[in-house]
């Protein structure tokens, strides 16, 4: 499986050429950037004789997480994001750390950092108090955005199809293989820690509760 990771960087490579030129041509950043590298992404990984290299359980990774200074203490509950199309650039996977919750909890995580973050069909919801949900919904069909500073996730799951084919579900036990400065998501559920950093923009933003 290991024999796909140079194919994966050249995809990541060439989606990233797209992006950077669709800018230059002034279109829309959330459309240029999530569109383009299908086509690239596409050909790579047809040509590609292997799967996507399979993320497994690093136990050395786990044991050697440090606990992440300078952030405020974090929710109990996590919050969770599904979209239809998850687009980030300037990506960087920094590793598994370990964060404190207001109850004291220790939690490890997948720590991601990224310049700009497109959120296709945002659904979002929050947990607490209680069994009280609070669910953030775009409008359909729109493209929320980050922009205006780096983005820190703190993510216990990322799951959805990697350029739009690959299924994968990344976690601290089975974290990514590899480091790639762009990749999108099709179809993609995350399950959030944390972030911090970043302005974001929902279009026709949807406020509502539910549950008790």
């Amino acid at each position: 499986m290991k024999d796909t990771t140079t194919a994966v960087k050249k995809a990541a490579a060439e989606a990233t050429k797209a992006a950077a030129e669709a800018a230059k041509a002034a279109k829309d950043t959330a459309t240029s950037v999530t569109a383009s590298p299908s086509a690239s992404a596409s050909s790579t990984a047809s040509s590609a004789k292997t799967p996507y290299p399979c993320p497994t359980y690093d136990a050395k990774a786990l044991a050697a997480a440090t606990t992440e200074g300078g952030i405020p203490l974090l929710p109990d509950d996590p919050w969770t994001l599904n979209t239809s199309l998850l687009t980030l650039t300037g990506l960087n996977y920094a590793g598994i750390v370990e964060v404190k919750t207001y109850s004291g909890t220790i939690k490890k995580v997948l720590k991601f950092t990224a310049s700009t973050v497109d959120i296709k069909d945002l659904q979002q919801t929050i947990v607490g108090p209680g069994t009280a949900k609070t669910h953030v919904d775009a409008r359909s069909g729109s493209t929320s955005t980050i922009r205006n500073g780096t983005v820190t996730m703190y993510t216990e799951s990322l799951k959805g199809n990697l350029f739009g084919l690959i299924p994968v579900t990344f976690t601290p036990d089975s974290p990514p293989p590899v480091n790639v400065p762009v990749a999108f998501f099709t179809n993609a559920t995350v399950i959030q820690a944390g972030q911090f950093g970043g302005t974001l923009t929902v279009p026709g933003m949807h406020l509502y509760n539910s549950g008790t």
